[in-house]
């Protein structure tokens, strides 16, 4: 909280400034991942070592601030699944827009959820512990939104929210982009297509209407 001598518009500046820091730091971590250091990231935003250490006390302070405003922003831009309508549509929409940010947060998100957490110091391991639980959290949510859509009975099982997760992340991202020169929304339409495979397989044998695909929007 600022203290009573604190004027707006010194706190709206200090408020941007930390701000541009974060953003900069967003961007070299998707760029260098954790080999980034606190010169990269004050060159990125045009400041010097001590401005940037006058809103973060430390480098994984600064790294760890960046990390958790990525999932923020993340959760904040998927979006939400329809009470009913064309949840197809919605899949790939979804699957499009992930993939993007996965290509856009970049190298850092490969390097957390690789690392043991030994590897990392108590900030960064936290933020990395948030950000795996959050990702365990989405695929799960997404798996049992269309099951449930397609009429799957009871939880989906684990071996599908697993499939589901990996549609869902960076590696499947950095891996056809890499290897094969996908973009993000070429991602996104095999993604599609394989979580409506892996869907199908593992619907009941007795599902009948509802395995053979279903009608209107069911993905």
């Amino acid at each position: 909280m600022p203290d009573a001598t604190t004027t707006p518009l010194a706190v709206e500046h200090r408020d941007a400034a930390r701000a541009r820091i974060l953003h900069a730091a967003r961007v070299v971590l998707a760029d260098r991942g954790l080999a980034a250091t606190v010169d990269d990231v004050a060159d990125a935003a045009g400041v010097n070592r001590r401005t940037v250490f006058r809103h973060f006390t430390t480098r994984d302070a600064l790294f760890t601030a960046a990390i958790r405003e990525g999932v923020r922003r993340y959760a904040q831009q998927i979006p939400p699944a329809p009470a009913d309508g064309d949840l197809r549509a919605w899949l790939l929409d979804l699957l499009q827009v992930t993939h993007r940010l996965n290509a856009r947060n970049g190298r850092v998100y490969w390097e957390l959820a690789v690392l043991p957490p030994e590897d990392l110091s108590g900030e960064l391991a936290e933020a990395a512990a948030e950000r795996r639980a959050s990702r365990k959290q989405f695929a799960s949510k997404v798996t049992a939104r269309v099951w449930q859509a397609r009429g799957g009975p009871g939880e989906p099982p684990e071996w599908l929210v697993d499939a589901v997760a990996v549609q869902l992340s960076s590696f499947c991202t950095q891996s056809l982009a890499g290897d094969f020169g996908r973009t993000p929304d070429e991602v996104a339409a095999v993604s599609a297509r394989v979580v409506e495979a892996v869907l199908v397989a593992a619907l009941p044998e007795d599902g009948g209407a509802v395995r053979r695909g279903g009608s209107g929007g069911r993905p």
